[in-house]
């Protein structure tokens, strides 16, 4: 049975994976870092993907549209595998041997989590933009979805879906201290799971701490 051990997966994966995001428009409205109030602010000396200066973990430049990993910053968007997700399309999961290596995932995250530009010169896309400037932390939230089979204990191949929405709640968040998941579901008849297993908040977290 899969089901408790995803979520550390996740939380590694998310953690670690998310290295970028569609390009903002010119005065889109951010929040004040320290208040929380709309306003607007121009990202026009930030860096995009588009300009080739951004590179991933690897410092391999990024570019727009999907990756050969399943990676689409400019869309906010993973479709691919746990293979394909540590970026090394080699069958493991971060070098390692796992049973769940091949199956479907699928990542999408707001821009608080990950953003499309480098407005800090560091040619790395930014965490927890705001206004031009980067917490270095994500902020936002960020959602996971699976579709894999496993063999059960009766050598029969099974069927799951699991689903997990991640939001930043601030101060005293259950993930990492800052973050808590919002919905968790997961669906795996064989072992008897059907639907939502965590429902917490409707939403997708804040941005920021108040």
């Amino acid at each position: 049975m899969k089901a408790k051990r995803f979520l550390s997966v996740f939380v590694a994966l998310v953690m670690v994976m998310m290295v970028v995001s569609p390009v903002l428009a010119d005065k889109p409205i951010g929040f004040d870092p320290v208040t929380g109030a709309e306003t607007a602010w121009s990202n026009s000396g930030c860096a995009k993907i588009q300009d080739g200066t951004i590179t991933d973990s690897a410092g391999v430049p990024l570019t727009v549209g999907f990756d050969e990993f399943g990676y689409n910053y400019q869309a906010h968007l993973f479709v691919g595998t746990y293979d394909t997700s540590d970026r090394v399309a080699d069958g493991k999961y971060w070098g390692s041997t796992v049973d769940y290596a091949d199956d479907a995932l699928q990542m999408k995250w707001s821009d608080e989590w990950l953003s499309n530009v480098d407005c800090d010169n560091n040619k790395k896309l930014d965490r927890g933009l705001a206004n031009g400037v980067s917490t270095g932390s994500s902020r936002g939230w960020l959602t996971n979805h699976v579709n894999g089979d496993y063999i059960d204990a009766n050598e029969v191949s099974q069927h799951y879906t699991y689903f997990v929405k991640i939001g930043y709640v601030g101060t005293g968040g259950s993930l990492w201290g800052t973050f808590d998941i919002f919905e968790e579901i997961y669906n795996d008849p064989a072992s008897g799971y059907h639907g939502v297993a965590i429902l917490t908040d409707p939403g997708l977290g804040q941005f920021i701490e108040h």
